[in-house]
């Protein structure tokens, strides 16, 4: 039954200018939509829902030994997950086929994803595999095609496409509604910060510590004049949500130009809405070859903040002596906190330019090519 899966979908579309024939300046325009469901169990192996042994290399008083495969309990029961998306969308092109919009909207939400739960060692196994999760994607996507310069010898085409995601958390399967991926010093060679599947915001957020805050706001230091991370905050450790790392807005502008057998195309494409958390600057920073790193470099750094135990302005100077300022940038890692190397993803970048020519003419009045 749980090897066994349907799964449907339908999809139609109605051209409706067919209707309108005697509309001059639409020479085509079509409705479509579509759902459909699809699955996968990818990233599951054949055999991790029996109980499987190994033989051991080697005997013991020459009889041969077996134990249990793996560190993961069998879940006969792991089925595969379930998307489920639909999708509305227009296409329209107008005035002599010179301006063609396409619009689509959709909305898929996966289900019954597949994660590793933890176990107690003491039940003799670490984990094992569960339906549990469930993740949202909708939005918009749009392309704008126009046919700017239709001239004899000289066109000009340009176009736009852009698309909006919105992404949402549904379910993780915890009981703190927080799945933890990837931290410092544990996964990988992550510098600073942590990224989170939490429920209720966008995927692949990003936490950081930041620096600590009295009532008023206000960044406190200690009394020797060093940094203090934040506690509490939504999961405990003082780590906080800054951002998704997948951008909200992603497209391009391309432009063709064309004069008689030459072509250039220009291109460029864009990405806003994104968060990233930058480990090289905090590597620098720490090391000594950032820019912020010089700060305190000649005469020593008094951070701007307030005492914790006082409130009063801070006036602790650190010093390159001892290492002093040295170990102070340092505390940006050990203390995990993230404010200065938390930066918008956002750019505008020229991708792309290409010049062509198009040998055709040439080569048609070639004797040999007859």
């Amino acid at each position: 039954d749980y090897n066994s899966k349907f799964y449907s979908s339908i999809s139609g579309s109605f051209i409706f200018s067919e209707l309108m024939k005697n509309v001059k300046w639409l020479q085509y325009g079509k409705l479509r939509a579509s759902w459909a469901e699809v699955g996968s169990i990818a990233g599951v192996g054949p055999y991790e829902g029996v109980l499987t042994y190994g033989y051991n290399q080697n005997p013991f008083n020459n009889q041969t030994l077996a134990s249990v495969n793996g560190s993961n309990v069998p879940n006969p029961l792991l089925a595969p997950f379930k998307v489920t998306e639909k999708e509305i969308g227009l296409e329209m092109r107008m005035f002599k086929n010179r301006l063609m919009i396409d619009v689509a909207a959709f909305d898929k939400v996966t289900k019954d994803q597949i994660v590793d739960v933890v176990l107690s060692s003491a039940s003799g196994y670490t984990g094992f595999k569960q339906n549990v999760a469930s993740l949202k994607n909708s939005g918009i996507e749009t392309l704008i095609e126009y046919k700017a310069v239709q001239g004899k010898n000289f066109k000009w085409t340009t176009s736009w496409n852009n698309a909006f995601l919105k992404t949402e958390v549904l379910d993780v399967g915890t009981p703190s509604g927080t799945r933890l991926l990837l931290y410092f010093n544990g996964t990988g060679n992550e510098f600073l910060g942590e990224i989170r599947y939490t429920e209720g915001l966008a995927m692949n957020q990003l936490y950081t510590r930041t620096y600590r805050r009295n009532a008023k706001g206000e960044i406190v230091v200690g009394n020797n004049g060093r940094l203090l991370e934040s506690q509490g905050g939504p999961v405990g450790n003082g780590f906080f949500p800054v951002g998704s790392s997948i951008p909200k807005f992603t497209g391009g502008w391309n432009n063709t130009f064309s004069y008689k057998n030459f072509s250039l195309n220009v291109h460029f494409d864009y990405k806003f809405g994104g968060t990233v958390i930058s480990s090289t600057l905090l590597n620098m920073t720490r090391q000594g070859h950032s820019k912020l790193s010089l700060v305190g470099r000649q005469d020593g750094l008094i951070f701007p903040a307030v005492y914790e135990s006082t409130g009063l302005p801070n006036t602790t100077k650190i010093t390159v002596a001892g290492n002093g300022l040295q170990t102070f940038y340092t505390d940006y890692r050990n203390l995990q906190i993230g404010d200065p190397f938390v930066f918008k993803s956002d750019f505008v970048k020229l991708r792309n330019i290409s010049l062509a020519y198009d040998f055709y003419d040439l080569l048609k009045k070639s004797s040999f090519l007859k």
